[in-house]
């Protein structure tokens, strides 16, 4: 099932960063990959499981995350971002919403470089690119922050379908789930980075749950100090100063 929409209704402000971030893949895609057909420039971006852990070209555990291996590679990340990144972003705010984003992109990136290392072989030499680890980030706060928030679909690729956020996205991280566990044996073949999907996602997911506690305790914090009781009559009262 193809995400194409969400429930906005509890947007606050203007998306900024997600846009830039998707305009960044873009150009990155279109200016320096030449839509991927300039393989030195897609290759010198991407990062390569035996020269991180030899600790060579570590910047490129950043610049992998806004490289894509083709036309429709790129245009499904940017899907998913584009609908999900928004609601994330003005509810977390834009400095945590990038650092979400990159560092959940980060540490997917160097899970599939762990499993690689244990593979071993040419596992080792497959270049890593896409913005798919940071996105899987970007889901598992959605999950986390709006667990039942609606969302549209085309079921089966044709059928629009509207279903909850922990619907989609719990189906969604259940196929990385099965993709890790029947790709354990093929990691040197290449293919899609199961792992690194799995990393970003689980790094998000907590990170996002103790936000929202931090959250909920500092708005329930704020009531009881807006909270003023008083003996005028028998009545409590409620004085509301915003």
């Amino acid at each position: 099932m193809i995400p194409i929409g969400d429930d906005n209704s509890g947007q606050r402000g203007k998306a900024v960063v997600t846009w830039t971030l998707i305009g960044l893949n873009v150009l990155v895609f279109v200016f320096l990959q030449k839509f991927a057909l300039d393989d030195y420039a897609t290759l010198a971006l991407a990062a390569i499981p035996e020269e991180i852990l030899s600790g060579h070209r570590l910047f490129t555990l950043i610049t992998c995350q806004f490289t894509h291996a083709g036309f429709m590679h790129l245009v499904g990340n940017m899907l998913f971002l584009g609908i999900f990144g928004d609601n994330i972003e003005c509810r977390i705010g834009k400095l945590r919403y990038t650092l979400l984003y990159v560092i959940s992109g980060t540490i997917g990136i160097l899970l599939q470089i762990l499993f690689a290392a244990m593979a071993g072989g040419g596992a080792l030499q497959m270049p890593l690119v896409g913005a798919s680890a940071a996105i899987s980030g970007i889901l598992a706060a959605y999950l986390a922050l709006f667990p039942g928030n609606k969302v549209v679909v085309l079921l089966f690729y044709f059928i629009p379908t509207v279903l909850s956020a922990w619907l989609v996205i719990g189906f969604w991280f259940f196929l990385q789930v099965l993709g890790g566990l029947s790709g354990l044996t093929s990691l040197q073949d290449g293919g899609t980075a199961y792992f690194a999907h799995i990393g970003g996602f689980l790094s998000a997911y907590v990170w996002a749950k103790t936000y929202k506690r931090k959250e909920l305790k500092l708005i329930y914090a704020r009531r009881r100090r807006r909270r003023i009781s008083g003996d005028s009559d028998g009545f409590l009262w409620w004085i509301v100063d915003d």
